[in-house]
């Protein structure tokens, strides 16, 4: 998915809104030529160079910057924000209010902008709040069925309700490609998982009920597993003739069940490098009971040692609990399996604020299967950001919808400060910036169109 980082989102910004000549070199940042010492001066020549310099008389370049906010992102001074309070164009020295700076070593990069830098920041994550129905992240959350059971919490990452609801029943481990053995842990000698293997992770068969309904087991038995402190725990079953598989992808899934986030993931280890499932491929757990983890690794070399199963991130405190069960691994294919899901076309959506926590709810007018899950798909919030590389979910043209956002809010917040004189320059720059988002519209994130509500059962 495209992102930008916010320092990259802040000089484009800057662009936006008429001073790139302003914020850096190039559009960029300022460098500082001299080391900052522990005072208030600022030395770049590169001011100089790029046009800020005396034209004529002597000083007739000074007034060219004071005034602006200054943002130094130093090792020292990291992120700090100042007025220019005088510029000397003669040598490219600006001086700063406010106390003196701590000094650096070395180059320092900064930035001089028309708006506090920080408040641009907090501008920014207001909008990605205010732009939701054009600037929005697409999402999928899962969560696991239940007997008797028909409201479920919409995952608070969503935004408001769910654009489709689908039941999936994943991949059986039958699956003639699965390249796994025991991969449904059904069988079992001495305390052990046949064909697996752990290692600083206790392990124990979990077996299925029926009378209660053990919702610690997929498909007949599962791996209870208990983590250790500070190590890295793993269960892996290590793949015969490897060199078979060389040049291919291999794709991995295992049900798993944990209610810690971030503490158990897919892993693929190749030739003795280990390879971690992380978010961005859906093989990191995020603590919500029973999830579907999935991975996929490349293979473009000959392919010696091969194991696969799952991971706990040294993270873990100890006695981590969690369960393992129903593990798939497939060779060749671009794309791991996936059998077709059902659409759930009749549910109610309700928000429903329960003392000061408001729960997003959809209501099934039916029951569904246990132990299948509910593939959620909607809409979610950009990301904030607060450090120079936090990135948001979009890239140009959409980061021109985000800035007319930005501008117009930031227009209309100090029109009221501004004197009647400059009043109407300024409403001049809301009706412009309200003209580009016109011209940008058409690449929105439009969302989809809701699927009909027929009624369904499953």
């Amino acid at each position: 998915m495209p992102s930008t980082n916010w320092q990259n989102m802040r000089r484009e910004f800057a662009r936006f809104a008429g001073y790139y000549d302003i914020v850096g070199k190039d559009g960029a940042a300022w460098t500082t030529t001299t080391d900052i010492a522990a005072s208030t001066t600022v030395v770049s020549t590169e001011l100089r160079d790029a046009g800020f310099d005396d034209f004529g008389s002597s000083g007739s370049g000074d007034d060219s910057i004071e005034n602006l906010w200054f943002y130094l992102l130093g090792t020292a001074n990291d992120r700090f924000v100042r007025r220019v309070a005088s510029y000397d164009a003669s040598v490219g020295s600006l001086t700063v209010t406010g106390t003196n700076l701590s000094a650096e070593t070395g180059a320092m990069d900064f930035e001089l902008h028309r708006w506090h830098p920080i408040m641009l920041r907090d501008k920014a994550n207001d909008v990605r709040r205010s732009a939701f129905k054009v600037l929005n992240v697409p999402l999928t959350r899962y969560l696991f069925t239940a007997r008797n059971q028909v409201r479920y919490d919409v995952p608070s990452a969503i935004v408001g309700k769910p654009d489709a609801i689908y039941l999936y029943k994943g991949i059986p481990t039958s699956h003639g490609n699965n390249i796994l053995s025991n991969g449904d842990f059904s069988a079992w000698t001495s305390g052990a998982a046949d064909d697996w293997t752990a290692t600083t992770l206790d392990i124990a068969e979990e077996a299925a009920t029926a009378s209660p309904f053990n919702y610690a087991t997929i498909s007949g038995s599962s791996v209870r597993c208990t983590s250790q402190t500070g190590s890295t725990g793993t269960l892996l079953q290590t793949i015969s003739s490897p060199g078979t598989h060389s040049g291919q992808r291999i794709s991995l899934q295992v049900w798993v069940y944990c209610l810690t986030a971030d503490v158990v993931s897919t892993q693929l280890t190749i030739n003795g490098t280990i390879n971690l499932g992380a978010n961005a491929d859906g093989g990191l757990h995020k603590g919500t009971g029973w999830e579907l983890l999935t991975h996929f690794e490349d293979m473009p070399v000959t392919v010696t040692t091969l194991t696969a199963g799952i991971s706990v991130l040294s993270t873990a405190t100890d006695n981590t609990e969690f369960y393992v069960d129903s593990a798939v691994s497939v060779v060749g294919p671009r794309q791991e399996p996936e059998t077709a899901a059902t659409m759930l076309r009749n549910w109610d959506y309700r928000d429903d604020m329960q003392g000061s926590t408001l729960r997003q709810n959809i209501v099934l007018p039916y029951e569904v299967p246990d132990n299948c899950l509910l593939r959620i798909e909607g809409r979610g919030y950009l990301s904030s950001v607060s450090a120079e590389t936090d990135t948001m979910e979009i890239a140009k043209p959409q980061n021109d919808i985000f800035y007319t956002f930005m501008a117009k809010e930031l227009y209309e917040e100090y029109v009221a400060q501004v004197p009647d004189a400059d009043r109407s320059f300024s409403q001049q720059r809301i009706a412009s910036v309200a003209r580009r988002f016109d011209d940008l519209l058409s690449e929105s994130m439009r969302p989809p169109k809701m699927p009909l509500r027929i009624p369904d059962g499953v």
